[in-house]
């Protein structure tokens, strides 16, 4: 009996976990037709890893009505795992960054493609400018074009800060060599190296290099202030850089799961070579700046820079001519009801979130424990939730967005990832945004069934005495008698309806799952962030004690 069910749970891990992901796409316009290319990954169980692969989609649009129809799907094509891969503004170019291990030595290229060829490729590491590029991650990582589609802005480590010693890699050199400066591994060998934490190793000095596609050479923006890192940039026009830095004094601190660390903004002038500061906050987080088509406004996110992790953030903007800055979404201390906005629960904005009229924003972000893609407009600072005909147990993610057509990611914990994608309605009409299904592909709805439960704790916070928390139950089909109760980590996180691999293959075995956001968990205001401090392991475990026991099964 055992080695049945043991059998049975592998096969069902196995199957559950080859179903890919999409990590990003490319929506190419061209008159009444939709090139959609998009990447995915899954994971490779003989190979040990993620691999990655490209399939294609090909539509007509229907103007009259804003839909589209489905001409071909290409077959999946396994593709490298390149760090980077972005087309430029113009379309005529790609450029990427791929590693390359030669005699056990990583080397990472730059490599830029037109049509059918490859016309440079760089060995950055060779070249020796900087350490390694970082990746995109939601603190650090930026790879961009120019408005002209000549240069390149990316962030790298800075040279020779990112070799890693121990007591036992450690060298031992010769005084008169370690003295010199130019030997710095030697020198510093066994000096403590302050990093950004987590899953940021080898991350210490982040520093801004520019690709000029004619020069074909890297040059290293040198006069940004000692004391900061930069973390995510935005191009101004072709000749100035907005980017975000963080504070590396007194200490670094972790930034994975808590992306709330002093920051300001700067402006970088390429043709001057002079770096300013645009912000002054000192005690405030601001983070991934984002320039309108026009370049006529700056937009970004902004929480305090102290307290829970994870908060509510505001929205802020800049006009570029006056440097004026005002609030376009403010904090939520509390929806009114469920159904109302919570606040923005948003790591970072999209590359592309602005429409192409630059009045309204469009980002991803956690909507009463699910996420959604919102529509902001900057003008009269109305907020619309574009799930339209999106039911309330899916999750509904922002991808991409190319002259206001929308792609999106829809999922449940009952269906896997797939891409949707929508024209953008005109302004006001926002509400009426019609979602298109790109395939039907690997429905589990025939193993599982999902329930929101909203419930109201027993004993109120007095602080925050309105505060309700919320679960989702998904009963498996032909279901045995055990619940397996899930509260979410963090703490300040949130269950989101997003496809889950352990979930699924829990309900394929017949169990039922309670996934639990209790009070304290993100995307219901900042009150709910607030409440949990001081009673973590109080409020959090008799919220998940009153769900279990009234869970009827």
């Amino acid at each position: 009996m055992f080695n049945n069910f043991f059998e049975k749970a592998l096969l069902t891990t196995r199957s559950v976990y080859n179903f890919g992901s999409p990590n990003d796409c490319g929506l190419n316009i061209f008159e009444n037709h939709i090139v959609l290319e998009s990447i995915w990954s899954q994971n490779d169980f003989e190979r040990n890893e993620r691999i990655k692969f490209q399939r294609t989609f090909f539509f007509q649009i229907n103007f009259v009505n804003h839909t589209i129809n489905l001409i071909n799907i290409s077959n999946s094509l396994p593709i490298r795992n390149d760090i980077w891969n972005i087309k430029s503004p113009d379309s005529s170019l790609n450029a990427l960054i791929s590693n390359y291990k030669e005699n056990c030595e990583e080397n990472q290229f730059l490599e830029i493609w037109q049509s059918e060829r490859c016309i440079h490729n760089i060995n950055l590491t060779k070249l020796n400018k900087h350490s390694k590029i970082y990746e995109n991650t939601s603190c650090f990582g930026s790879f961009k074009w120019s408005s002209n589609s000549k240069k390149i802005a990316y962030i790298a480590e800075a040279k020779n800060t990112n070799t890693e010693k121990s007591f036992f890699s450690a060298k031992i050199g010769d005084d008169e060599k370690s003295m010199n400066e130019n030997n710095y591994e030697e020198k510093y060998s066994n000096n403590y190296r302050d990093e950004w934490g987590e899953q940021y190793v080898g991350k210490a000095q982040s520093i801004i290099a520019i690709y000029d596609l004619e020069s074909n050479d890297v040059k290293i923006l040198d006069n940004i202030p000692i004391g900061f890192a930069p973390g995510k940039l935005s191009w101004y026009k072709s000749y100035g850089i907005v980017f975000h830095a963080y504070y590396t004094k007194p200490y670094r601190l972790g930034l994975i799961y808590c992306p709330i660390r002093k920051s300001e903004l700067f402006y970088y002038d390429i043709l001057e070579n002079k770096c300013v500061q645009l912000t002054n906050f000192q005690n405030e987080n601001v983070r991934s700046p984002q320039f309108s088509n026009d370049f006529e406004n700056l937009v970004w996110l902004q929480n305090q820079a102290r307290g829970p992790h994870f908060q509510c953030s505001k929205l802020m903007m800049m006009n570029w001519t006056t440097k004026s800055i005002i609030t376009i979404v403010d904090i939520v201390d509390q929806p009114n009801t469920i159904k109302d906005f919570p606040g923005i629960f948003s790591i970072s904005l999209n590359d592309k979130c602005w429409s192409l009229d630059n009045k309204r924003i469009i980002l991803n972000s956690q909507f009463n424990g699910r996420n959604r893609i919102i529509s902001i407009d900057i003008d009269s600072k109305v907020i619309t939730n574009l799930s339209n005909g999106i039911e309330q147990e899916y999750s509904l993610g922002f991808l991409k967005m190319e002259k206001d057509w929308i792609c999106g990611v829809l999922q449940s914990y009952t269906h896997v990832p797939q891409l949707v994608l929508a024209k953008l309605p005109n302004k006001n009409n926002e509400q009426k945004i019609n979602w298109n299904l790109t395939s039907t592909d690997n429905n589990l709805s025939n193993l599982a069934t999902t329930e929101i439960l909203d419930f109201t704790p027993k004993i109120p916070d007095s602080k925050y005495p309105c505060l309700n928390f919320q679960s989702f139950l998904v009963q498996a089909t032909k279901r045995n008698d055990t619940l397996v109760v899930f509260p979410h980590g963090g703490p300040h996180s949130a269950f989101g309806c997003e496809f889950s691999p352990h979930v699924a293959i829990m309900y394929s075995l017949g169990y039922s799952i309670l996934l639990i956001n209790y009070r304290g968990s993100s995307g219901f205001g900042q009150n709910s962030i607030d409440s949990l401090p001081g009673k973590i392991g109080t409020n959090d475990v008799k919220d998940c004690q009153v769900l279990s026991t009234n869970s009827k099964l």
